[in-house]
């Protein structure tokens, strides 16, 4: 693993975090956007009966800056340029496919009352559900990018066993959070986990062209 960037590398690498900051702010402006037709809730018979379940306010909001920030620099640190890029343009790309679904098929969550008045449900209140309207459902931004930042992780766990390991069990977290705060259905995960494992597959496949095996 090459550990010293040519100045190429260290302007690319400049670029995809600027690239990622911009895959944040089109998710911004999609969820701030006000919009001509009613957008649609996919609310299945299942999701009627999650409870909000606060304390998950701690793994959701902790989300970007663990896969913007730490996630890809352990991948340039551990797996190297490509990896970096590989986990990067996946989480841009997989961006871009979330913007493409909430241009054309804008979905929402209806608020419901926190039932409680601990600490957490404060937080959800007025920091979660006071600065993110209930729009950007499907798929969810929090899954895909969260899933993404899983398999970086995975890639890595040979190097750092122990970061690896804790970081994904965290996501992992991040998955339910998103039900469990009534920010997203359950529909919303799967599209999430679909986005991911396709942008990262797509990318490894077209930056590292991994060798599968096959003698044709």
């Amino acid at each position: 693993m090459k550990t010293n960037l040519s100045k190429s590398e260290k302007f690319t690498v400049a670029a995809v975090f600027l690239g990622i900051i911009l895959a944040f702010v089109t998710y911004e402006i999609f969820n701030k956007a006000d919009y001509a037709y009613q957008p649609l809730i996919m609310q299945g018979w299942l999701d009627e009966k999650i409870p909000i379940i606060s304390i998950f306010v701690i793994p959701y909001l902790s989300f970007h800056l663990l896969a913007a920030v730490v996630v890809p620099v352990l991948s340039l640190r551990l797996g190297g340029f490509k990896v970096f890029l590989v986990n990067g343009l996946s989480i841009i790309v997989g961006q871009l496919c979330l913007d493409v679904a909430y241009a054309f098929f804008q979905t929402q969550v209806p608020r419901t009352p926190v039932p409680g008045h601990s600490f957490f449900d404060w937080v959800l209140v007025h920091v979660v559900y006071g600065n993110d309207q209930p729009l950007n459902g499907f798929p969810s931004n929090h899954v895909t990018w969260s899933v993404i930042s899983i398999i970086a992780l995975w890639r890595v766990r040979g190097i750092a066993p122990k970061t690896s390991w804790i970081l994904m069990v965290w996501f992992s977290t991040i998955l339910p959070a998103t039900v469990f705060l009534h920010q997203h259905f359950l529909i919303d995960i799967y599209g999430g986990i679909f986005v991911a494992f396709s942008v990262y597959w797509a990318m490894m496949f077209l930056i590292q062209k991994p060798n599968l095996g096959l003698n044709l």
